[in-house]
């Protein structure tokens, strides 16, 4: 055994955590204490005999593998822990646990024993609980320290940060993760930028190399020169660990990969510590261990039987035998006695040879009582436990001092407590019982019966409309049922809980708990079901239940009811800007606007997120019209927020039973369907239900339905329309514009199935269809450009830039002649996450253009948070230069904005000589429209590249 301990360390590991888990179990189940140990998912890695004797648990239940909530669970079942403490107990303990907190406590079983509990967590996870039967004693204190270390990072799906120099030692692309990598300025991490300079920026960001700066330096230079691959570990600003992986390309540069391990690294450390759980358990118990062979040899130990015996881990080496161990700790100054080593010895071996697992009461020097048991194993050797009762004596001698302590705590309890014999008169009894009903403490004393008890609480007028005759009466009534929990409800309005338990030699204990706020809360808790958290206005449950209420009303006494359902404009552009605080404002004070004005007996309800619905009595739709007018008046000038003006309205949909129907659901749908008019109307309206309305739906639903089989059955194709430059007329790329032709229907307007193709998410296979067609027909012109529109939609789904790679290289078109075109109607959606997409475009070779700009919400941080390559401006200024200074001026200042940037500007729709004059005089550098040509099919771009050629020489 020592030499594989000592000289075979594959052997050590392969045997230990079996070798341990025996000893182990053995150790445990020779222990006076109950012992079980807990992973970090709470399920039982080791469990004692004694821990199952001392709360008289099932083996075939409590056993390895067990969660600790169904340990609980069996316990409940066998009365040791009431079931309305359970969960309480379950998640305070779990809490601690978690917290590496560990802490003791004591347990009263109805046996009558008093349990004490100690739970501790483990290094690397996990936690072990100590019991011990302290019935006789105060208390037993065990000190358990341990500190834990728990990092459990699973490595999955991480993305790579990415960085390419040339061969110039120059920066060609890196990605957006690498910068997010180490909080690095794109404004100077950038293409072009030298590798020294982007290295002195990294580390000035506080990013760590594991060395000198100057070290640093040399050390890559040294890998460049030597085009040498290179694996580093560098640390973060943060502290995190990026492993960087460089390779060296066949033109001279260089490409380096980011990865963050520090999850990585502290998985493989959890790992480890894993394999060492058991040991981590016994190391820490507050009680030695050693185990010996049947030659009376040291096979293991732990550490606090060293301590107790002050002995070296050299002087404790597997082989050494229990007489040397005994020479060397008394040699230590450990003990003394009055008995050699060698009678010592011969004492331990009588006890193993008979079986003798008594405890030996052992003086220590340092003034500590030691229990010392030796157990002998069926198969040969024993197990020694060695257990410091110090304070288990001390406790034995205060013993009186915790009959008096119990009588301070039975008196200070925060509930009432009774104890009645079989006669059900008092044998005890603490203050707060007697002050919860006001009793007087010359009645209530032990040997009082119940009965006398009543009377006196019902003279007090504490039991309203009850005699003390008839309330006892029924006491002994429900007592015959057995156990049970009752509750009186006293004049002042409180309410007390009464819960009976038997004793075990006959009687019963109840106890008095105030309930009173407990109740009020779960009627809070009843309401807060059926009521909007945040406006406390009803919510959908309870309006179905008032509509159907309603409804009924109608169907059997006549009359009509109106729904009206709202709908907020614009409220998520209130969110975005201002942040989620400013919208749930917004949303409380629609909700008090439409409280104060509808009538007393409607319903208002907020049914999620900005929808509002209201049922309305009277004379109908008059009535709700005339509510309907004035809500999009008063909701369409909301106050300011976050001291800022907010554009918002409200649409409104109106349904009016029994007109419409008497169905909850069939009237909704038409209050739906009026909504949806109304949005399509503009907005800030409100719309009565129509029939026609249903027939549009089904229109509309129609056309959905051929939209879905539109791309396989290839009844889209694109269109082109020129862009030109001003300055020099230059034809400089062409936008590809998607039209339908409806095999029945014929053309179908863009204006009509994109909002759809949007709503229902086709829009992301059709413009990948676009895309992919546009790029394949562009590679085949000369050197101009093709622009594509992006939806909104496409950068909420996954995959747009390995799409967009895909196409480009699928068609062989280089990226700098494919622009895509964003409106800002897809920056609104998720601002951060569509620029993060636009810089991956961006670094492609892709140019960007902003398009519709002028129209919106125009703001100008997007073009700060992101360089544009263009700005397209809408052609509903250009078509009003004419007649609107507004329409000028918004043109001017595009223009010159786009100057100051260094951005193109292309102005959209110009069809006339006058407006291309005006275009041109603004500043705008690029036009597009039915003047230089209207869009064509691809079969006919080189006619018009060549019209367009032609032009340009004779200009």
């Amino acid at each position: 055994m020592t030499s594989t301990r000592d000289n075979e360390p594959g052997a050590r590991h392969e045997e230990a955590p079996q070798a341990l888990v025996v000893l182990g179990q053995l150790a445990l189940d020779h222990m006076e204490q109950g012992v079980c140990v807990y992973d970090a998912d709470n399920r039982i890695v080791l469990v004692n005999r004694r821990y199952l004797d001392l709360f008289n648990m099932s083996a075939e239940i409590v056993q390895v593998g067990t969660r600790y909530r169904d340990v609980l669970g069996h316990s409940v079942v066998l009365g040791n822990i009431p079931a309305s403490e359970v969960d309480a107990l379950y998640a305070s303990r779990i809490a601690l646990i978690a917290a590496g907190k560990p802490f003791r406590t004591r347990q009263t079983l109805p046996s009558g024993l008093v349990i004490t509990l100690e739970l501790k967590p483990l290094p690397g996870g996990g936690w072990m609980t100590i019991c011990d039967d302290v019935s006789r004693l105060a208390r037993l204190e065990a000190d358990l320290r341990v500190q834990t270390e728990r990092s459990q990072h699973a490595l999955a799906n991480m993305s790579h940060g990415l960085i390419m120099y040339d061969a110039d030692s120059r920066i060609v692309v890196c990605n957006q993760r690498f910068l997010n990598l180490y909080n690095l300025d794109p404004e100077i991490v950038k293409p072009g930028v030298s590798h020294s300079t982007a290295l002195d920026h990294w580390l000035s960001r506080g990013n760590l190399p594991g060395m000198s700066a100057d070290e640093f330096h040399e050390m890559r230079l040294e890998d460049v020169r030597g085009r040498k691959a290179k694996t580093l570990l560098v640390m973060r600003y943060d502290g995190r660990m990026v492993q960087s992986v460089s390779r060296f390309l066949p033109d001279g540069g260089w490409v380096t990969v980011h990865e963050d391990v520090t999850e990585r690294l502290q998985y493989e450390e959890t790992l480890r510590q894993q394999n060492v759980l058991l040991d981590a358990a016994l190391e820490n118990m507050a009680h030695g261990l050693a185990f010996y062979d049947s030659d009376m040899r040291l096979r293991i130990c732990n550490t606090t039987y060293r301590k107790i015996y002050r002995l070296s881990p050299e002087e404790t080496r597997p082989g050494t035998h229990l007489g040397e161990l005994i020479e060397r700790s008394m040699a230590n100054g450990a003990f003394s006695s009055e008995y050699t080593p060698q009678q010592i010895l011969e004492s331990a071996r009588a006890r193993i040879a008979s079986r003798d697992s008594s405890p030996i009461r052992r003086n220590m020097t340092n003034d500590t009582v030691i229990s010392v048991r030796y157990c002998a194993l069926a198969e040969g050797g024993f197990v020694a436990t060695y257990e410091d009762i110090t304070d288990r004596e001390h406790a034995i001698e205060e013993l009186s001092e915790q009959y008096r302590r119990f009588d301070a705590a039975l008196n200070n309890m925060s509930q009432g407590l009774c104890m009645l014999d079989s006669s059900l008169r008092v044998i005890v009894c603490n203050r707060r019982y007697i002050e919860m009903y006001g009793l007087s403490p010359d009645i209530v004393k032990p040997g009082v019966s119940m009965r006398e008890i009543m009377e006196h609480s019902c003279s007090l007028g504490i039991h309203p409309n009850m005699t003390g005759a008839k309330l006892y009466a029924d006491y002994v009534e429900r007592l015959r049922e057995g156990e049970h929990t009752l509750h009186r409800h006293l004049s002042d309005g409180r309410i007390i809980k009464l819960n009976h338990k038997r004793m075990e030699l006959g009687g019963w204990v109840v106890t008095y708990e105030d309930v009173t706020e407990r109740h009020k809360a779960q009627a809070r808790v009843a309401h807060m079901a059926r009521h909007d958290s945040l406006t406390d206005l009803p919510n959908r449950t309870l309006f179905r239940e008032k509509m159907g209420e309603g409804l009924n009303q109608v169907a059997i006494a006549g009359g009509a009811m109106a729904v009206l359902y709202f709908d907020l404009d614009n409220f998520k552009t209130v969110n975005d800007r201002l942040g989620h605080a400013a919208g749930d404002r917004l949303l409380r004070w629609v909700a008090a606007r439409l409280k104060e004005n509808v009538g007393e007996h409607d319903t208002v309800a907020r049914l999620g997120g900005d929808e509002f619905a209201v049922l309305q009595r009277g004379p109908q739709p008059q009535s709700a019209e005339r509510l309907a007018r004035r809500l999009v008046d008063i909701i369409g000038h909301p106050p300011l927020l976050e001291n800022q003006s907010v554009h918002v309205g409200v649409s409104v949909g109106i349904a009016i039973a029994p007109d419409h129907g008497l169905d909850a659901d069939e009237l909704m749908k038409c209050a739906d369907l009026a909504l949806y008019q109304a949005k399509a109307r503009g907005r800030g309206v409100y719309q009565l239900f129509e029939p026609e309305m249903e027939e549009q739906a089904r229109s509309r639903h129609a056309l959905e339905h051929d939209l879905r089989g539109a791309l396989e059955a290839n009844q889209f194709h694109l269109v082109f329309q020129p862009q030109v430059r001003l300055d020099t007329t230059k034809l400089t790329g062409f936008e590809a514009l998607l039209r339908w032709k409806h095999p029945s229907r014929g053309f179908v307007s863009p204006a009509e199935f994109i909002p759809i193709a949007e709503e229902n998410g086709l829009i992301v296979p059709i413009g990948e269809w676009v895309l992919r067609t546009a790029c394949a027909m562009a590679a085949s012109w000369p050197d101009v450009s093709v622009a594509v529109n992006l939806s909104p939609v496409q950068f909420r789904s996954r995959g747009l830039v390995t799409m967009v790679t895909s196409a480009l290289a699928e068609a062989g078109l280089a990226p700098q002649r494919l622009e895509l075109e964003v409106t800002e109607t897809a920056l609104l959606d998720d601002s951060e996450a569509t620029i993060g997409i636009l810089h991956q475009l961006r670094a492609l070779g892709v140019r960007v253009s902003l398009d519709d700009f002028g129209v919106g919400y125009s703001s100008l941080s997007y073009l700060r948070k992101f360089p544009f390559d263009r700005i397209k401006i809408d052609r509903s200024f250009v078509g009003t230069l004419g007649e609107s200074p507004e329409s000028v001026a918004i043109v001017r200042t595009i223009a010159s904005l786009g100057s100051v940037l260094g951005v193109e500007t292309t102005a959209e729709g110009v069809e006339t000589a006058e407006q291309l004059d005006f275009v041109r005089e603004c500043g705008c550098t690029a036009v597009q429209g039915y003047y230089f040509g209207k869009p064509c099919p691809a079969a006919e771009v080189g006619r018009t590249i060549e019209t367009l050629n032609a032009v340009r020489r004779v200009a």
